[in-house]
């Protein structure tokens, strides 16, 4: 529980000032990202290492850098990680950024009358404080913290922050924040063009009417499972996203309704309405007309009797998966707050719907921008890559526990098998898997898992008085059946790996997108850094443990490959060893380090960020690749 005034007051006025610097920073340098200061300083507090005692080294324009000043920042780095890991052996981080993770949980706690029951004053003045700081200059709020205006970032904080308390806008100053982001919202098109992921949400609060979202008809969960369209084929963020709202909208269920909010919404119920102003895709006019068909002559249809009793089926099914899902991830679900509503929207005094909320404080995190809502979390991926890179520095006498910890977390954290036959729950087995976060969200991640036995093995090599207990080998064992499964099942492609799943062979359906703000959501496919990392972690097992699926792996690792120069591009951006040196070498920045925006990744080429600013982290990467790369 926050708590204003605990500590000293030199502690709290330390606090103001951290929190006063990140103004600075985010004006001045444009970082918008908090460094979790707050969390880390109470962490390296309780650790007791001394940080201070060796003084940093600082290298010159003109000079070289020495064997010794290497040597002390590496260990420096180390003492730094040791003092910021938490008990249980992961390292805590914030993992959040967009500006649809805390509006929707506010409004699931608004409908569901818990807003002032599980948020104290602090917590919604924590929350304020954040959205506040990240609205942009010209009043609204971008997609991410760092973007540029768009109508759904506008709209939900627009809303959560008036169902938070704050005054309506025609009572305040007409030059206030909430005044400018209402303008902003006004000026674009209104809340009514915000995309239909949004929608859903304002239909849901009660400002907006469901016959103005695209049809989301849940009768879709009970086709034959054979069917290429069925929703069980499709990835798994796009059915857990899909599956609650599908059971929202066959409800047509609204909650109290946000009399404060009216003057934002207006009476427009435009089912294709939507702002143009950073949206990843336009629907087409064949999907255009498939949910025009739905909505003009299958609605009416279905929810009519007896065919109600179909919708009622539908409802039921979606329900079931639901809580199954639920049950599964220990209520640390994906799609957290639409989940809230949906249980809510069942059974107000249902077990499910209070298991949610006794979930809420995980998800919550506080930093020197003030307190948001974070997805699961990244314990599990970054504890792998720090157990490695502390490994890989061969300082032992700067090891203290860290290891064990981390060590001990990491085999805590491997997944055990879903409950019952979880194939007609639309999951797939997970026994020997890594997620990204822990144990309790359970859906497998395939490089998390392909890092945390890379660092299994190697930990595995290491005195116990340094590691720990070694991980016993069936549970290696396990992970490389997960990693194997994901390349060759029967959906696999051209040798590469895909994150949750194995891939789905059907692009096509790309084209029945139904978001205009994610692109290829709609089934799982191949990735590069999945099949490297996975390559990697078969290799090293294949060496440790000869005749354990030994040509299964030469196999996998073989088409893995393959996979990757096949994914060749011409500028080396994913290549063969020389050509990707080259691509390091020509993108490197004049004053030595590298920097990409995440725009990459959404547009699959190489994107410089702004300015050809550098970036510590890319920096990071490009060296090693360098390294690895033969270049020293």
């Amino acid at each position: 529980m926050f708590d204003p005034d605990a500590g000293t007051q030199e502690e709290r006025d330390q606090i103001e000032r951290l929190r006063q610097q990140f103004l600075i920073n985010k004006k001045k340098l444009d970082i918008h990202c908090c460094g979790d200061v707050l969390m880390r300083t109470k962490l390296i507090k309780e650790s007791g290492i001394d940080l201070l005692s060796e003084p940093p080294m600082r290298v010159g324009q003109e000079e070289d850098v020495s064997y010794e000043a290497v040597t002390t920042t590496v260990r420096k780095a180390i003492r730094l990680n040791r003092a910021i890991q938490a008990w249980d052996g992961h390292w805590p981080a914030e993992i959040a950024g967009p500006h649809f993770f805390t509006p929707p949980l506010i409004m699931a706690l608004y409908i569901s009358g818990t807003l002032d029951t599980i948020l104290t004053k602090e917590h919604k003045k924590e929350m304020i404080r954040y959205m506040y700081i990240h609205q942009n200059e010209d009043g609204g709020w971008g997609f991410y913290i760092s973007g540029k205006s768009t109508m759904m970032g506008s709209a939900l904080n627009y809303v959560a922050l008036r169902l938070l308390g704050e005054p309506s806008p025609l009572d305040i100053d007409e030059d206030s924040a909430l005044a400018r982001g209402r303008k902003w919202i006004l000026d674009n098109g209104g809340a009514t063009s915000i995309p239909s992921w949004g929608k859903v949400y304002l239909a849901v609060v009660g400002v907006y009417k469901w016959e103005g979202n695209n049809p989301l008809p849940p009768e879709f969960w009970l086709f034959p499972s054979f069917l290429p369209y069925h929703p069980a084929k499709k990835w798994s963020y796009c059915r857990t996203a899909y599956m609650p709202m599908s059971y929202l909208y066959g409800k047509s269920y609204h909650g109290l309704m946000a009399q404060l909010l009216i003057l934002l919404i207006g009476t427009n119920n435009d089912v294709h309405n939507c702002c143009k102003i950073y949206t990843t895709l336009d629907h087409t006019i064949i999907q255009n007309l498939l949910w025009d068909g739905l909505h003009h002559f299958t609605e009416p249809i279905v929810r009519k009797w007896p065919f109600n009793k179909l919708r009622e089926k539908g409802l039921q099914r979606v329900l079931e998966l639901m809580h199954y899902g639920a049950e599964e991830s220990r209520y640390m679900a994906q799609g957290c707050a639409l989940q809230i509503m949906c249980f809510y929207a069942d059974d107000p005094n249902g077990i499910h719907f209070k298991r949610h909320l006794a979930r809420i404080p995980d998800y919550l995190w506080i930093a020197e921008d003030g307190m948001k809502m974070q997805s699961f979390g990244s314990q599990l991926w970054d504890c792998t890559l720090i157990t490695q890179s502390i490994m890989a520095s061969n300082m032992v006498d700067e090891y203290g526990d860290s290891l064990k910890k981390a060590h001990f977390f990491l085999k805590e954290s491997q997944a055990k098998n879903l409950k019952g036959d979880f194939t007609k729950m639309c999951r797939q087995f997970t026994k020997g898997a890594w997620t990204f976060s822990d144990q309790d969200h359970g859906w497998v991640v395939s490089d998390c898992t392909a890092e945390a036995l890379k660092c299994l093995l190697a930990l595995s090599q290491m005195a116990q008085e340094i590691a720990g207990e070694k991980a016993e080998v069936e549970r290696l064992y396990d992970a490389v059946n997960v990693l194997l499964y994901l390349q060759v099942h029967i959906y696999s492609l051209d040798g590469g790996f895909a994150i949750w799943e194995p891939p789905v062979p059907q692009p096509y359906l790309q084209m029945l997108n139904p978001s205009e703000i994610f692109a290829d959501i709609v089934v799982e496919k191949e990735h590069v850094e999945c099949t490297g990392c996975i390559i990697q972690a078969l290799t090293a097992f294949k060496k440790m443990h000869p005749g354990h699926r030994e040509k299964e792996i030469e196999i996998a690792i073989e088409k893995g490959i393959g996979f990757l120069e096949k994914k060749q591009q011409d500028d080396g951006s994913c290549e063969i060893v020389r050509k990707a040196v080259n691509f390091f070498l020509s993108t490197q920045n004049s004053e030595g380090g590298w920097g990409e925006s995440f725009e990459s990744c959404p547009k699959e080429k190489f994107i410089p960020l702004e300015g050809n600013r550098t970036n510590l982290v890319q920096t990071s990467w490009a060296m090693l690749g360098l390294l690895y790369g033969g270049q020293v």
